[in-house]
């Protein structure tokens, strides 16, 4: 997205009324956002520079910060907390981008480079990464003499470099080149250029961003001429995976919810393992006894974070394979092509894949590829259609996930509930929090008082309640349909004590559930800031948090019985 030009019109030559500037910013008015930029865009450099201490890196924090409000501003509901919230952006985009190494790992000015970076401290997929190595050995080898082997890597990495530069235009290479070879600073870049700062900066994540793509690229080709001389075969399709055979709306389909473990369920029908049911894979896994909250606004996000946890992948196992994940991963060279080539390798042996926003942010299913014309076969929620190798990992979220099955690993059924068990008490009695991109995320028991928490506070966005209401009313009710599967099974006739209680406690908890998304039906969300809605969710939220507690304490007896 690119952010246009500060024009003020004649309604903004004033300084008050501002919520009525962020309402008509919501509405879609570029200028009136324009406005709000011009405001405080200040205030803004001055919290980034507060965390990075750099001012060239504080730009860069504040553009990016600010083209997320943009993107964000409609989910702002208390206008008057528009710093606030823009604060917490600043902060989370300086946070994140000191988390992955400290202010200079991406975009390190050159003028501060103070000491040598040798070659195995270079992230070989990452072109800042390379750059920022090229240009310190440049500024330092002046009168010295490298090792032969150092030489070797640089012109190799030079060379390579500019190959990728073809896919540049001339100005963006100039530009690019002054900055990394010349070591212009922006400022002169500007003047050089006859251009803004701003522009200079996106110019520069615009190459950075082209070469990427182009480096990718490269990965691919190089990756299928390995096959090529491997004589592996160029093209396989699989039966078509029996899910998303029924559409209801524009974007949902029957039993689809989540989309990580009715995918599994899909896998799994390829496998001798094709007789589980949809609630035994999303029981086994975890994800029917898992519930995870944002506590400001009951983001969207929660119901798909247990798939990036570490417990998430220990239970893959108990449906008795090996599996190999990615999750969540930044679409990098190597890590495009390792998505490629397990698909290939999979899909070989008759199994798809299971691969992270193919055509929206939601898990999908590759169950073929065409190395002619380079694209894989793929279907999720919203389509069924092909996808090119070269746009995987640049899909809604710019990330990567994959679930592939490695192999059979037999587990027995008691060794199964026991872990499931396990990892089910964990989550249900985590009061701790922790921070994400989204907000403040807790999950168990603590999640029921963290959603109860934003209706009493209004700070319920509708769209975001209406998805989390109704994903965990289906997820408790494979849940209950799951332990009553158990209570019919004669191995466990010395358990029904307690296998009933949790029946019948999580069934409670699936019909609270179930009645709060009948309240705030998806996705049009109903109407949370409504008195009696409010009183009405908060009183089913607290029924789906006893039953559950009460739930707990009746698997954890069973646990302990079946360790005995």
């Amino acid at each position: 997205m690119t952010m246009k030009e500060i024009v003020i019109g004649k309604s903004f030559h004033t300084e008050d009324n501002e919520s009525e500037l962020i309402g008509r910013a919501q509405s879609g008015d570029h200028d009136a956002f324009s406005e709000l930029v011009r405001r405080h865009r200040a205030k803004a450099h001055h919290w980034a520079n507060g965390f990075a201490q750099d001012p060239y890196l504080a730009e860069d924090i504040v553009q990016e910060a600010l083209m997320k409000a943009f993107v964000h501003l409609g989910t702002l509901v208390d206008v008057t907390r528009f710093l606030p919230w823009l604060h917490r952006i600043v902060r989370n985009q300086a946070m994140m981008k000191l988390r992955r190494g400290g202010p200079y790992r991406h975009e390190q000015p050159f003028t501060s480079l103070a000491r040598r970076i040798s070659a195995d401290q270079v992230d070989w997929e990452d072109v800042e990464s390379i750059m920022t190595y090229m240009m310190s050995i440049r500024m330092q080898e002046a009168g010295s003499v490298s090792n032969p082997e150092e030489q070797i890597v640089r012109k190799e990495t030079m060379e390579t470099i500019l190959n990728l530069f073809t896919c540049l235009k001339p100005r963006e290479r100039g530009i690019f080149e002054a900055y990394f070879f010349r070591q212009h600073s922006p400022q002169e870049i500007a003047a050089l250029f006859n251009m803004t700062m701003g522009s200079v900066y996106k110019s520069l994540a615009r190459t950075r961003q082209k070469l990427q793509q182009e480096r990718i690229r490269v990965f691919i080709q190089e990756h299928l001429m390995r096959r090529r001389d491997e004589n592996a075969s160029s093209s396989k399709i699989l039966e078509r995976p029996n899910i998303y055979t029924q559409r209801i709306g524009d974007s949902h389909f029957l039993g689809s919810r989540p989309s990580v473990t009715y995918c599994l369920w899909g896998m799994l029908q390829y496998t001798n393992q094709r007789n589980l049911s949809l609630a035994e894979v999303n029981a086994l896994t975890g994800q029917a006894f898992s519930i995870h909250i944002i506590k400001e606004t009951v983001h969207i996000g929660g119901p798909f974070t247990l798939a990036g946890e570490a417990s998430f992948n220990q239970l893959l196992s108990n449906l008795g394979f090996k599996f190999k994940v990615l999750t969540y991963l930044p679409a990098k060279p190597n890590t495009v092509t390792d998505v490629i080539h397990t698909a290939h390798s999979s899909i070989d042996r008759g199994l798809p894949v299971i691969v992270w926003d193919l055509f929206h942010a939601e898990y999908g299913i590759v169950y073929g590829y065409d190395d002619d014309t380079q694209k894989l076969n793929a279907l999720d929620k919203l389509q069924e259609s092909e996808v090119p190798y070269d746009q995987i990992g640049k899909g809604k979220t710019s990330e990567i996930g994959l679930i592939a099955i490695q192999e059979e690993f037999p587990i027995d059924r008691k060794s199964a509930l026991l872990s499931l068990l396990d990892s089910v008490m964990e989550h249900g009695i985590d009061a701790e929090s922790r921070n994400t991109g989204d907000g403040e995320l807790v999950r168990g028991l603590a999640a029921y008082d963290a959603w109860m928490d934003a209706f009493r506070g209004d700070r319920i966005i509708p769209f975001f309640n209406a998805y989390n209401a109704v994903v965990y009313a289906e997820l408790r009710g494979y849940a209950r349909d799951f332990l009553f599967g158990l209570l019919d099974d004669s191995e466990y006739e010395r358990d029904r004590v307690w296998l009933e209680v949790a029946w019948n406690c999580y069934k409670t908890t699936a019909n609270a559930l179930y009645e709060l998304s009948r309240l705030f039906p998806f996705p049009m969300g109903g109407d949370p800031k409504n008195e009696q809605a409010v009183e009405k969710a908060i009183s089913l939220l607290r029924q789906a948090k006893e039953a559950e507690q009460e739930g707990l304490i009746a698997l954890e007896k069973w646990r302990d019985r079946l360790k005995s």
